[in-house]
């Protein structure tokens, strides 16, 4: 048989996301937080990482600016037609600032080099303007719409380079309002998006919708589903039980803080032990919106810990 003129695949719906391979380095990078393992720094995350920059750094070209121009992409599987798309912009953008950010006695200096270099080429997150809002966009330039995610939002969720905190929340915040899909059910984030905006009424309304959204046929009430694909769907618990936890706390992948009740509404109480980066537990409980008690270990990483009034 004669080869394909094309080698990619020929379903359009992954044809061109790579938006995977900088999430598998930030959840590596997030283990190695809480570990301090070196020897999976090393071993595994740091040639992870480096290889998929260079996938990047070789499939695209650059601009006469020296910059990446990430085309012909997709954004999700929802914009087909794309240039610069904000999950692979983001999450590369993201990768690169944490791994830059470790000592740089436990880096190599040849991929310290290499990581700035290929850092510089990288295009800002797109914005666009809508209803007169400025906000994230899908991607620099976006175009063919088949599915009905919101990639503009992973700005937010789950690269974090956006959140209540920050300076350009704003910006993730219309995004949000003027976002095309919505809902509470199944892989849809907007639990995780509200909760790291700070959107606490927002977020409680949406996860009582998801907590209440059960199968009627099923034995088992964590049986949810079907709401886009099959029974039990999983990735409906896994929302309920992130967004739950961003609402009581949300670690700052770019610094050593970690914010407590930053969506927390005022109404739920909670008791609470909870694990953070470089082997840290909190335990606490929150009455009336107001932390009661806190037990921080080892109490070293107390001044780390910031609440949100």
């Amino acid at each position: 048989m004669a080869e394909r003129k094309d080698p990619l695949q020929i379903g359009g719906w992954h044809k061109r996301e790579w938006v995977a391979g900088p999430e598998l380095v930030f959840m590596m990078l997030d283990t190695y937080d809480y570990t301090l393992n070196e020897t999976l720094l090393k071993k595994r995350i740091i040639p992870t990482a480096t290889a998929i920059m260079r996938f990047f750094d070789n499939y695209y070209k650059t601009d006469d600016a020296g910059t990446l121009v990430m085309h012909p992409s997709q954004a999700c599987e929802t914009w087909w037609d794309c240039t610069n798309p904000m999950p692979e912009v983001a999450g590369l953008r993201a990768i690169t600032a944490r791994l830059l950010a470790l000592s740089e006695n436990i880096i190599p200096p040849k991929d310290r080099a290499y990581w700035l270099t290929f850092r510089a080429k990288l295009p800002e997150l797109p914005i666009c303007k809508r209803k007169g809002a400025r906000m994230w966009a899908p991607a620099e330039k976006f175009a063919a719409k088949h599915n009905s995610e919101n990639p503009e939002l992973y700005s937010v969720f789950p690269f974090r380079l956006c959140s209540f905190e920050k300076e350009n929340s704003e910006l993730g915040i219309q995004a949000l309002k003027h976002r095309l899909h919505r809902g509470a059910s199944g892989w849809r984030q907007d639990d995780l998006f509200m909760a790291y905006l700070g959107l606490a009424d927002a977020t409680r309304k949406n996860l009582i919708a998801r907590a209440r959204n059960h199968h009627k046929g099923s034995r088992f009430p964590a049986f949810w589903g079907p709401n886009y694909d099959w029974i039990p769907d999983q990735d409906h618990g896994g929302v309920l039980m992130k967004g739950t936890q961003s609402m009581l706390i949300q670690i700052d992948s770019y610094s050593d803080t970690i914010h407590l009740l930053p969506a927390w509404p005022k109404g739920w109480d909670a008791t609470f032990k909870l694990h953070a980066p470089r082997s840290t537990i909190i335990e606490g409980e929150v009455r009336n919106g107001k932390i009661t008690k806190l037990v921080v270990t080892p109490k070293s990483r107390l001044k780390d810990i910031v609440v949100r009034k």
